[in-house]
């Protein structure tokens, strides 16, 4: 991290958690009297989507309309009657738009530690809609760069939207801190494509890859670090 130029940021569950949190969408189908099963539950997890590939937004209902079939064929599968599925469809997404976002601690201090070393500060995140009202919830301060995978067609780990990062950011991969909190998603994408991985645990065991990945329990020990860190190669 001592030479990097830029440093990305995951979204939701490292720099963004809930101010109002919604439960998910087969906990809703349980409650309407639905339930669900956790294979299903697990095939039908946003990051289970096709994969990593998506639809782009391209200013229609592309998007929109590749979000809610993946949805409509879920409540299909946990027993919803056939003249039911739409009623239960607008439920289960009117349930989805409360969702507010709040900053994680020292979200704001990082960044601004890392501006004042004149280091590029970018957003990439696993997002299936506009994530600038989240942005502005969260009262996050601006990104030179914002990539969700709404935008690109790709979800991480897919290459494409850390390849749209970086390129958006104008680094090269190697000159680029990745930090996010889901190891499949975040940090084995990043190592894939070059980028130095920093993982936020949240409390989780390590996964023993220290000589490749940095690894911190919080947003907070990684501000704490990156104060000592910048401060020596600075001074």
């Amino acid at each position: 991290m001592r030479n990097a130029k830029a440093f990305v940021f995951d979204f939701y569950g490292t720099v963004a958690g809930d101010a109002v949190s919604v439960p998910p969408m087969w906990q809703v189908l349980a409650d309407l009297g639905y339930p669900s099963h956790p294979e299903l539950e697990a095939m039908f997890e946003p990051d289970s989507f096709d994969g990593t590939t998506t639809i782009s937004v391209d200013g229609g209902r592309g998007h929109d309309g590749w979000i809610e079939g993946n949805w409509r064929q879920f409540v299909r599968l946990s027993g919803v009657p056939v003249e039911r599925v739409e009623e239960v469809l607008r439920h289960l997404l009117a349930v989805r738009a409360a969702y507010r976002a709040k900053e994680v601690p020292e979200t704001s201090s990082l960044i601004s530690l890392l501006r004042s070393h004149g280091l590029r500060v970018g957003l990439c995140s696993n997002w299936e809609n506009d994530i600038d009202g989240y942005l502005e919830q969260a009262e996050l301060p601006s990104f030179d760069a914002v990539v969700t995978s709404c935008q690109i067609g790709a979800r991480k780990p897919n290459r494409l939207i850390f390849q749209a990062i970086c390129e958006r950011l104008g680094v090269a991969p190697d000159d680029t801190v990745f930090i996010g909190d889901n190891w499949q998603a975040d940090i084995v994408g990043a190592l894939r494509h070059g980028m130095t991985p920093v993982w936020i645990r949240c409390g989780r065991p390590s996964r023993g890859l220290t000589r490749h990945v940095a690894e911190f329990d919080s947003l907070a020990r990684l501000f704490s670090h990156m104060t000592q860190l910048l401060t020596n190669v600075y001074s």
